[in-house]
């Protein structure tokens, strides 16, 4: 009786231990479908030494969507809960409001004005390997996926007073050392203007109104611990006066500013990414120290660049005039002054760096 039993605890087992083996096999083979059904190929062309994809086959992918102004010449560009915007001629990725430290991502645009991106984007702003073939390259695509990064569900930006934005921005430091915020109207963010889409962005640093000695070996700092977006080392001024008037009469007959047209006018820049959605664009630099490039770690002591006028007439007439730095703060992309009036943002700047 007892063998009996012994023997059926036995092919118990080995019945028990077949159907796991079973069951792990079927399970390896169900893993392999799945993942040779979520590869993605797409064809690939080489545009100005870059293999690039076609804005309309990575879209039919991925079931994004996109939107192309030909005026402005900015893509904005939707993949599941991630938002992309990009501008032609900035090597800046924005996903989410958060700008990535890479400048291999850049719109390629032909005479047809078609829309292709680099194969980093798959790489860098979706986060998947890409495999190369002959003519296609193959990539993992699993369908819809939670947004990466970005402001929280509870973040209510357009709704904050003036305390809420002197606590999410006293972080920052000065960004030039001995200098003082100006409190001159025009130089405030927000600042009407019959020019330039109607507002001044950002916030200027002028010697005659900030102090500090302001010149072109006057250094400006990172303002806080972030990591280098931007650095325009190879940064080329508009060839003269007669080009750069070209751009400004163009905007002038459109009655706004192109944004490819604005981003030439802020001259030499210098983007810094800090935690929480904040982010620096520094513009007009006349130089930028050789160490700081694209990933670069920074903080308040680190001088990211020197004071300039490029991108200004002063720059193209070969003078020394308009020398000032122009910072803009963006929050999430956003400029940080959009739920304040002209008062209360004097208030945050001084309350921020007095």
């Amino acid at each position: 009786m007892v063998k009996r039993f012994l023997v059926s605890l036995l092919l118990l087992g080995a019945i028990a231990a077949g159907c796991q083996q079973e069951t792990e096999q079927n399970e390896e083979v169900e893993e392999v479908a799945e993942n040779e059904e979520a590869l993605a190929e797409i064809p690939i062309e080489v545009l100005e030494n870059e293999a690039v994809v076609h804005i309309d086959d990575l879209v039919q992918i991925t079931g994004g969507e996109y939107s192309f102004d030909e005026l402005h010449r900015t893509l904005q560009l939707t993949i599941d809960e991630d938002q992309f915007y990009m501008i032609d001629e900035v090597p800046v990725l924005e996903r989410n409001g958060e700008y990535l430290a890479t400048d291999d991502i850049y719109l390629v645009i032909n005479e047809e004005d078609e829309v292709y991106l680099p194969i980093a984007f798959i790489e860098k702003g979706l986060n998947t390997p890409v495999t190369f073939k002959e003519e296609t390259a193959t990539f993992s695509w699993f369908g819809p996926a939670e947004a990466v990064g970005g402001p929280p569900e509870s973040f209510n930006f357009e709704e904050w007073n003036v305390d809420q934005m002197v606590d999410y921005l006293d972080f920052l430091e000065k960004p030039i050392k001995g200098a003082e915020v100006s409190t001159i109207a025009s130089h405030l963010p927000g600042a009407p203007r019959t020019y330039r889409n109607g507002f001044h962005e950002g916030i200027d640093w002028y010697d005659h109104s900030s102090g500090g000695n302001i010149y072109t070996d006057t250094p400006i700092y990172a303002m806080g611990e972030g990591i280098v977006v931007r650095a325009d080392h190879d940064f080329v001024e508009y060839p003269s006066p007669e080009v750069r008037n070209q751009d400004l009469a163009l905007t002038s007959q459109l009655g706004e500013t192109p944004e490819y047209i604005f981003d030439r006018l802020r001259g030499r820049q210098v983007w810094v990414q800090y935690p929480n959605g904040v982010m620096n664009r520094f513009a007009h630099l006349y130089d930028i120290p050789e160490d700081i490039q694209v990933g670069s770690r920074v903080n308040a002591e680190s001088i990211i660049g020197y004071v300039g006028n490029s991108g200004t007439s002063g720059a193209v007439n070969q003078d020394l005039t308009e020398l000032h730095l122009h910072q803009d703060l963006l929050i999430y992309g956003e400029l940080f002054w959009k739920p304040l009036n002209q008062e209360e943002v004097k208030e945050v700047l001084q309350r921020i760096w007095d």
